[in-house]
This record gives C-alpha cells, sequence and structure tokens, in this order.
C-alpha cells in the first residue's frame, strides 16, 4: 500500500467572477462575494487542503490583502489558511511586516505571504511601479530581508538603503507563530534570492525535464547557502471519473475562447520580461492538436489565461500518480486550481484526495450545504 502523502496540498481563492469557461468576451456568471469567497474556502477546508492562495494582480475584482482580511474574519477558526500574495512595489515593508504580524496575532496560523516580483512591466505601471526586472529584484531581496529583520530580531530595528529606509521600527508583539514566506522566479536572481530567504520555492508546472534542471539548480544554490528549502508547484488540475471525461472537460473549458480575446492575449506578450512567463509562452507556443506538453499535463489554459498555464488531466489514478512523480523529484507543496473553483475543489477532494493522504473516499464525503449561490 502507498504510504499517505506528506505533502502540502493548497487551492486558489478565485478574487474574480468565476465560471466554467475561460477567454470569453462575457464575464463569467459567479461574482466574488464575500459569501462565495467563504464558501471556497470551507469547502476546500472539507476536501483536504490546508491553505488557498490569494494572486494579486490589476484585473481581479478585489483587492486581494483587503479580501483575505475579510474572508478571515467570516471564515471559522479551523478552516484553512491564507497565502496572501504581496508584490513589493505595492507597499512598504516596515509597514507590511505590522500588518501580516497584526493579522497571524488575529488569526493564529492562518496566514503565510507569497512574494511576487512581477513579469509584466505594462501591469505593474497600473500600480504606479516602473522599475525595471534587475531592480524589481533587487528590492524584493531587500523586501524580504526586512520582513524576517522585524519579524525576528528585537525591536527598535532600523534599515537603510537607495530602495527602503527606516529608523527605530518596533514591531511588537511579534507574529505569535512564524510566517511561512513563498517565492517564485525562474531567473538566476530570483534562485538566488529564494535560496537566502525563502521558505518555499514555487515553481510553475512544466515538462518534468524543465522542472528536474531547476530543481538541480537550486539543490546546488542549497548546498552554497547551507539552508534547507522546500519545493512547491502550482498547477491547474482537471480530474473527472474517466481519463476520457477528464480530457473532455479540458476541451470545454476553452471551448468558447473568443478570437478577439486571444488575439490580445498573445499580443501581451510582447511586454513580459519576466523568465518564469516566457517559459510558459515557449513551452506551448507551438504546440498544435490536443495541446498535451507530456502524457497527463496539458496547456489548453495557457491559451486564455496568463501565470501558469497548464493542468494536470486525467482519471482520479492518473491525477495522483502525476503528483506522486512531483513527489518523487522533490516538490512537497502543491497549489491546485479548476474552473470553476469551488465545485472543482470538491471534486479534487472526492477523487484524488483519499488516494494521496490514505484515507477511505466515504471519509471525505464533501457537504453541499455551504454552497453560496450564483450571483
Amino acid at each position: 500500500m502507498t504510504e499517505p502523502s506528506q505533502s502540502e496540498f493548497l487551492w486558489f481563492l478565485q478574487l474574480s467572477r468565476d465560471g466554467e469557461f475561460i477567454g470569453t468576451k462575457e464575464k463569467p456568471p459567479r461574482k466574488p462575494t464575500l459569501a462565495y469567497l467563504q464558501s471556497l474556502i470551507s469547502t476546500a477546508g472539507e476536501a483536504g487542503f490546508e491553505a488557498l492562495l490569494t494572486a494579486t494582480n490589476y484585473h481581479s475584482e478585489h483587492e486581494n490583502y483587503t479580501a483575505a482580511v475579510a474572508a478571515l474574519a467570516r471564515s471559522a477558526p479551523t478552516d484553512p489558511a491564507l497565502l496572501i500574495a504581496v508584490r513589493p512595489g505595492m507597499f512598504h515593508p516596515a509597514m507590511y511586516a505590522k500588518m501580516l504580524a497584526t493579522l497571524q496575532n488575529l488569526f493564529p496560523g492562518r496566514v503565510r505571504v507569497n512574494i511576487v516580483t512581477g513579469s509584466s512591466p505594462a501591469e505593474n505601471a497600473m500600480y504606479g511601479d516602473r522599475e525595471d526586472h534587475g531592480r524589481r529584484y533587487e528590492r524584493t531581496r531587500e523586501f524580504m530581508q526586512i520582513l524576517r529583520q522585524l519579524w525576528t530580531a528585537p525591536p527598535p530595528q532600523s534599515f537603510s538603503s537607495d530602495l527602503y529606509s527606516f529608523e527605530n521600527a518596533v514591531l511588537d508583539p511579534a507574529p505569535v507563530q512564524p510566517i511561512p514566506l513563498y517565492f517564485g522566479g525562474a531567473s538566476p536572481v530570483a534562485q538566488g534570492i529564494a535560496a537566502d530567504l525563502a521558505d518555499v520555492y514555487l515553481m510553475w508546472g512544466e515538462r518534468e525535464d524543465m522542472l528536474a534542471e531547476r530543481l538541480a539548480q537550486m539543490r546546488a544554490l542549497e548546498a552554497k547557502t547551507g539552508r534547507p528549502l522546500r519545493y512547491g508547484l502550482r498547477t491547474h488540475v482537471i480530474v473527472r471519473e474517466t481519463e476520457a471525461e477528464a480530457r473532455e472537460a479540458a476541451e470545454r473549458l476553452i471551448s468558447r475562447v473568443d478570437p478577439e480575446v486571444r488575439a490580445a492575449f498573445v499580443a501581451s506578450h510582447a511586454h513580459v520580461d519576466g523568465v518564469g512567463q516566457k517559459r510558459q509562452i515557449d513551452m506551448i507556443r507551438d504546440l498544435d492538436g490536443d495541446l498535451m506538453v507530456e502524457p497527463g499535463l496539458w496547456a489548453g489554459v495557457g491559451m486564455a489565461r496568463s501565470g501558469v498555464g497548464v493542468a494536470i488531466v486525467g482519471d482520479p489514478q492518473q491525477v495522483a500518480a502525476k503528483i506522486r512523480r512531483y513527489e518523487d523529484m522533490g516538490f512537497s507543496s502543491f497549489i491546485f486550481s479548476g474552473y470553476p473553483h469551488l465545485e472543482e475543489a470538491r471534486r479534487f477532494g472526492e477523487l484524488v484526495m483519499p488516494l494521496l493522504k490514505g484515507t477511505a473516499r466515504e471519509e471525505r464525503a464533501i457537504h453541499t450545504d455551504k454552497v453560496a449561490p450564483v450571483a
């Protein structure tokens, strides 16, 4: 019998409208009301997920820190944690360290942070951030250094550089529990920052040979720094009772991609300067036919969505086996998503989680009485 997985499994807290199709001109039907967010959090918890990622981008309907505070206040203390994404260009790190410490002290054990440097200068400019790639990563390094300094060193603390400066900052009380730092980036400078400062180094789903190459690079950096890292993988997932049904669901997801939406999306690639995003674009650019990157990994999401563009697709045994392969490679943190997010979280919990955690399917039955109506 396969041993239960020791990995952590996270889901995605969608802060924009949610629906069954991507790449359409029409807005998806389900609004990200607070009731829906709370339903998604509690359903993900019942499905076996221990945290949910709140992404940060200008096109989301909600600003993610505010939404996270509201969702944590609305949800039960036993509900999953939130992995709150932040762009260093949006907040002064001394203030953000206090904001996260406050949140962790109010909701112990339910706060994590994902540091996002940003891959599109055009999107960064929407926040007033016009720094180039190299400068953004200098800022990210200092942002993470300051968070750790203020959370762990006794007050008062000071810091001075041409990017950030503060004097005699007092953060008291410190976070009641450590706040893990998640961070991703495929460039050498990003990998160096992760090796020095991150707790979890995140990668977007890619071919296994591409992932193995990056893992080898990171392990070499680990050996130099002497500090251990955990490795996380961010992908979508489409699971159904049979492989044929899963493939059909995948094709249905992109069956209404509008040509104009698709053309605008492709045009936006010209403004990308992030190495990870470029790797996603290059990986799927020349695919045709069924859009399979490799067995079990489908690139259809990348036809109409930035960020990670691939999904694990298959029946429960195939999806679980793919995840086990990633675990064998060294990944121990997984962030999944699917459209619509509430139903797909429940489906993963019913079909895949028992295979990973070694629990009887009947014991993982997901309740439906907390589902918010489609608005």
